[in-house]
């Protein structure tokens, strides 16, 4: 199948160059944003756990994203039927999980949503916002100060 290129515009990269192969799709559009259902993921290099969800039909929709096993070690993400089978997988280690983060002026406000991660499916390249079965928060702080910090 012929792979095509399409030109986009940024709300924070300009202009860019996205494959069809990089196109990721909702399957039902995330939480109050359902009409936009194509995204690209944009980042400076392969192993940035930060990153950019930009829509492709709107230049000033875009998401911040963090990898969430950055954060918690053991993220441990339950889905329910119907989330598995929409995405086309057996179980949740079948899928890619990023969570969205809300970037505040004074950093340490920042907060991340643990409790409604989108879901990934490499294979197909579809996605879906979830709600997980289990009980992790909807605004996690995720910066602490270094005299904060617990050793792991």
């Amino acid at each position: 199948m012929y792979n095509k290129n399409r030109n986009i515009k940024t709300r924070d990269f300009d202009e860019i160059t996205v494959n069809d192969n990089d196109v990721i799709k909702f399957i039902t559009g995330m939480y109050g944003f359902e009409q936009y259902k194509e995204y690209v993921i944009l980042k400076d290099s392969p192993e940035d756990d930060v990153m950019f969800l930009q829509s492709l039909s709107d230049t000033d929709l875009s998401f911040v994203l963090i990898d969430p096993y950055s954060i918690i070690r053991d993220y441990t993400p339950y889905l329910n039927e119907e989330d598995l089978n929409e995405l086309k997988v057996k179980n949740e280690a079948d899928l890619k999980y990023l969570v969205i983060a809300i970037i505040k002026e004074n950093i340490k406000e920042s907060v991340v949503n643990l409790k409604s991660p989108i879901a990934i499916n490499p294979g197909t390249r579809e996605a879906k916002q979830v709600i997980l079965q289990n009980d992790y928060p909807l605004r996690y702080n995720f910066i602490v100060d270094e005299g904060d910090a617990e050793c792991w």
